[in-house]
């Protein structure tokens, strides 16, 4: 009888093991928080701008964002400068990205019209609301290793589009997943905004 328990239990076991290694959740996914508020860092996630400046908001309600949300009532809004800096944001994952395995990634983005702020360059209020790339970068602390495994068209709509990417580590494993504002091609050393909401699972795919 036990055998015959063993038999059945076996591939349900299997089907477990696979799942947690080939399907990674993200914490706080839609970046929600109990309430909205300026330079404040979602849980389950980190700060990862630069030094000196304020991290990412969660949205809406700040600086004159008013578009509400994709998923759930909150998202994050993070910025590029004028100054030559951004905002992101990164958490580890429980697991790795392996190496030359590819991912299937996706995450709604969208901008503001309005994101008025001070410019960190003359310090006049300004809009800042240039069209702004999501890069994701894959990092391994221990390892002392990262790479940019996907990047994001030019976000220069106000409306939540869904983008969908394909990571394929080629250089390490990665253990922390990396979300980064950056200057759209022709728009270096602007302000502007990127919004994101409702990322989803990272999945493995085949090849």
């Amino acid at each position: 009888m036990k055998n015959v328990i063993l038999l059945l239990l076996l591939p349900w076991i299997g089907n477990v093991r696979v799942v947690g290694q080939d399907v990674f959740n993200l914490n706080n996914p839609s970046f929600e928080a109990d309430k909205s508020q300026c330079c404040t860092v979602p849980e389950g996630w980190m700060d990862l701008g630069a030094e000196n400046e304020s991290p990412p908001d969660i949205q809406p309600g700040s600086f004159n964002v008013v578009l509400q949300a994709q998923d759930g009532k909150q998202y994050l809004g993070m910025v590029v400068r004028d100054n030559n800096t951004w905002e992101g944001v990164g958490q580890k994952l429980n697991g790795f990205l392996k190496k030359d395995s590819s991912y299937r990634f996706s995450v709604y983005l969208s901008r503001s019209n309005a994101y008025q702020s001070l410019s960190r360059a003359t310090g006049k209020e300004v809009n800042y609301n240039a069209p702004t790339c999501l890069k994701i970068w894959g990092v391994n602390h221990e390892m002392q290793t990262e790479e940019l495994l996907a990047q994001s068209s030019a976000v220069g709509h106000s409306e939540w589009t869904l983008y969908t990417f394909t990571l394929k580590p080629t250089v390490s494993d990665f253990d922390e997943i990396d979300l980064m504002a950056y200057y759209g091609p022709g728009y270096e050393k602007t302000n502007g905004n990127l919004l994101i909401d409702n990322c989803s699972t990272i999945q493995k795919i085949n090849d």
